[in-house]
């Protein structure tokens, strides 16, 4: 699930490897992207069953290859099974918090609040990386 602004933008597609985790709309305009590299020995430690909240080094969501660093109101990842993950991110007031790293300063709409939740099966992962196309 990929909600901005209180609209379901729905996903199309879902990637995750060594550095990223990378999810885009039906759209295709709008992508959201976390840096996991640096956490993946916290993620690794999660037992099944249990939620644990991590803060990742960014995340980013562009529109139309327009970026923007922004913080999250709550982040977590929860260990299903020993193979499936569910990564949950929910970002509130974000024009408070966000930083435009395109010449324009701004995107097309002003992103007040976004909603992510996607599932994966580490047993779907090929040569290091996972890719859904929905």
């Amino acid at each position: 699930m990929m909600i901005l602004n209180d609209i379901n933008i729905g996903i199309s597609k879902i990637e995750l490897d060594k550095s990223d985790l990378r999810i885009i709309d039906k759209s295709g305009r709008y992508c959201f992207r976390v840096v996991i590299y640096y956490n993946w020995k916290e993620i690794d430690n999660i037992k099944n069953g249990e939620k644990v909240e991590i803060n990742f080094n960014e995340y980013i969501l562009s529109e139309n290859n327009a970026s923007a660093l922004i913080w999250p109101t709550n982040s977590y990842v929860k260990r299903i099974t020993n193979d499936s993950l569910c990564f949950y991110f929910h970002f509130e007031n974000i024009p408070e918090t966000i930083t435009y790293m395109n010449q324009r300063n701004v995107f097309d709409i002003v992103p007040s609040s976004l909603e992510v939740k996607v599932l994966l099966n580490h047993k779907d992962a090929k040569n290091g990386s996972i890719i859904y196309e929905i």
